[in-house]
């Protein structure tokens, strides 16, 4: 029994050893989950200066009470013991192994706790379990980490939560205790299915990502992450040849160590570091790169998936190939496998669809409450999902149908009741389905998107055989997205003709904008391509003003489909239309022929196949049908831009350019053109980076952009003026 008299004597009270700010104060061990696990040291001196930083950020007061969700053994709770013990505030302990999550909401309304600190599972199921309404009025601020943080997780942030309130999410690793930080705020509102940066390093701390050459990388290339600074972990127990491995000194500043974290990341326009995962988290898919955690992301944005995780696992029909299998906690009206990747199929390209739906109750939680992937690994069978009841098409038409599915697909069998996009169809493919229907039957499917099953369109077909027998021209403008409540952008075609854009553009873009798109006449082989920009952009016009009478209107344009754009935005602006700025992918600085006028048409077929085969084109490629319009379509158009004499525009106008287009000799076309305001953005090295939605920068600087626009289109008086 302790003698508190005598420990309360000043006599018996020994003087306490003064300890080495760099000596070691305590040993965590990592995750078994990636080998033999490892014990990383860290010292006073650290822990006091991660433990200010995060304190700092979170604004920790003597009257604040602190969520305490962590085991011991998890490196991440002595950011809650000494922000708490450092500033006089509240420590509160919940034991989520005892108690449930179910319960949680109510504890943290009983204890008054106002900043809680946990993992995006975690905060998922609390989220997820609250009624439509209930806030959590004693939150000031929700700190998370250790696991990727969603579009989903800010909704569920602001759904709940006082404005008042700020969400952190932060990256961390045992080695350093505290990476990056990143606040969002309630007005802040992500693009769907995105995934949310982990912000900024604190004073002291250094952050690079280096290429798969050790070099630094580019903003927006992805890379792995290096961090380096004094406040680093001084390595591992007993294990010098894992410290040679990752730890060295900084080159840049002496006395300072970097640590090489096989973490994967990128850091975006906004000089925010975005977290990709883990070695591992990034796989090959039929050729493609994919990352789980952007699968995840996007799974987690659609209707009635409470959870996922997604895990990779080997092809056996291609051994450098990998099969993503997807894990979701949903209703059981969203049990469904082909409803949720008909869901998913509209906010990724059909390679990042998994091949496997499994639904589970619950996804396995490891001590810290993150997600147990490894047990994950391990459910059986015997959940995954039914296969699908092929019910054998009826009829020529729909057996053409079935066939074309199965073609684009890659199929053995398709059935009459088949969707295509709940097949894996996405909007590229779809294009080309278009395009493939009308080849075949001389019609365009104008309700693809409301009933894309086999059945659905050969009565569609059917029907316009009946009631126009002569074969139909191919639209100019069609909708690949007609749903949501913002203004329609309507996007014009680049040097090819081709109503063309990546899933992923569209993805970026969200349920909520409507995309119409525009192809060059004579695609069809029916009609004569329009030699002049001039004519395209009154034939386009015309197309436009049947959807939309009138304004606002906002459009945007592929490469040297600016001019086109321009073209129509100074002949609404002339007739009293208003006009949001101008949204230009990569346009050329220079009016120039695009070099098709030297090929023979077996080079422009190779062309073509090429860039298809890298997701750069639609339509089919082994048809010499198409291939011959679509090379004639794309020498008239070239000769068009050559000959075009633009009239300057003077609204205001957002581009973004890769760093071959960008002429810097002062002699700029687009300055000469577009003489109103012009913001212009680099977003990658190549033509290919500029216009792929995949490149980070790309993303960030497009969301930027028409979060521009869009703000302009809500004062339309204010922006004529």
């Amino acid at each position: 029994m302790i003698d508190v008299a005598r420990l309360a004597s000043p006599a018996a009270a020994s003087p306490l050893p003064e300890i080495a700010p760099d000596s070691p104060l305590y040993l965590y061990y990592t995750s078994g989950s990636t080998g033999r696990p490892k014990a990383a040291i860290q010292t006073h001196r650290n822990l006091l200066f991660f433990a200010d930083a995060y304190s700092r950020t979170l604004e920790i007061v003597e009257q604040d009470r602190l969520s305490f969700l962590y085991t011991l053994s998890f490196n991440a709770a002595s950011m809650d013991i000494y922000g708490a013990l450092l500033n006089g505030a509240a420590l509160c302990t919940y034991d989520l192994r005892k108690e449930s999550v179910a319960e949680l909401a109510d504890w943290l309304d009983r204890e008054r706790i106002t900043i809680l600190h946990t993992v995006p599972t975690v905060f998922r199921e609390l989220g997820n379990r609250l009624v439509p309404g209930r806030v959590l009025p004693h939150l000031r601020a929700i700190d998370l980490g250790g696991e990727a943080v969603f579009a989903s997780d800010i909704d569920l942030f602001r759904a709940h939560t006082l404005e008042s309130c700020i969400f952190i999410n932060q990256l961390a690793s045992t080695e350093v205790s505290l990476i990056a930080q990143h606040v969002v705020r309630h007005a802040s509102v992500p693009a769907p299915g995105s995934i949310i940066p982990v912000g900024r390093p604190p004073q002291g701390i250094r952050v690079e990502i280096r290429d798969k050459d050790g070099r630094p990388a580019r903003a927006g290339e992805p890379g792995e992450i290096v961090v380096s600074g004094r406040y680093l972990s001084p390595g591992y127990w007993r294990r010098p040849e894992l410290d040679v491995a990752v730890f060295s000194p900084d080159p840049i500043e002496p006395g300072s160590r970097r640590y090489v974290s096989s973490d994967f990341g990128f850091v975006d326009a906004e000089a925010n570091l975005n977290f990709l995962g883990r070695k591992g988290g990034r796989v090959k898919v039929r050729g493609h790169s994919v990352e789980l955690m952007e699968v995840e992301a996007a799974l987690a944005a659609c209707p009635g998936v409470a959870k996922a995780a997604v895990l990779a696992a080997e092809d056996r029909g291609q051994s450098d190939s990998a099969r993503l299998v997807a894990y979701i906690v949903a209703d059981a009206a969203d049990r469904d496998a082909q409803l949720q990747r008909r869901r998913l199929a509209a906010r990724v390209p059909s390679y990042m669809l998994p091949a496997v739906f499994v639904f589970v109750d619950e996804l396995p939680l490891t001590a810290s409450g993150k997600i147990d992937r490894l047990a994950l690994a391990g459910i059986g069978p015997s959940f995954i999902s039914a296969p699908r009841e092929i019910v054998p098409p009826q009829g020529g038409t729909e057996c053409a149908i079935a066939g074309i599915f199965a073609q684009l697909l890659n199929l053995p069998d398709v059935g009459r009741g088949d969707d295509f996009f709940m097949l894996g169809g996405d909007s590229l493919l779809g294009v080309e389905l278009q395009i493939r229907i009308r080849s075949a039957f001389g019609v365009h499917v104008a309700s693809l998107h409301r009933d894309a099953t086999v059945a659905g369109i050969a009565a569609c077909i059917d029907r316009d055989a009946i009631s126009s027998p002569q074969r139909s021209a191919m639209p100019v403008l069609f909708p690949l997205w007609a749903e949501g409540d913002e203004l329609p952008l309507f996007l014009v075609h680049g040097r090819h003709g081709q109503a063309f854009v990546s899933p992923h553009f569209m993805r970026l873009l969200g349920d909520n904008q409507p995309v119409w798109v525009f192809q060059a006449r004579g695609l069809d082989g029916l009609h004569e391509p329009h030699t002049s920009v001039e004519a395209m952009a009154t034939d386009y016009l015309a197309q436009m003003r049947k959807q939309r009478p009138h304004g606002p209107y906002f459009i945007g344009a592929l490469c040297a489909g600016a001019y086109i754009a321009a073209a129509m935005a100074r002949s609404l602006r002339e007739e009293g239309e208003f006009v949001l700025p101008l949204l230009l992918l990569d346009p050329p600085d220079q009016l120039r022929e695009g070099g098709y006028s030297r090929m023979s048409e077996q080079a422009f077929a190779a062309k073509m196949t090429k860039r298809r085969a890298m997701g750069g084109t639609a339509g089919p490629v082994n048809d010499p049908a198409y291939m011959k319009a679509l090379l004639r379509v794309a020498l008239t158009f070239d000769s068009a831009i050559a000959n075009h004499r633009p009239r300057a525009y003077d609204g205001p106008v957002y581009v973004l350019s890769s760093r071959q287009r960008i002429d810097r000799s002062g002699n700029s076309g687009l300055h000469n053109v577009f003489t109103g305001e012009l913001k212009r953005y680099e977003v990658g090295s190549t033509h290919a980076d500029a216009l792929d939605p995949r490149n980070p920068l790309f993303a960030s600087y497009l969301l930027r952009c028409l979060g521009f626009i869009r703000a302009a289109g809500s004062q339309p008086a204010s922006a004529e003026s």
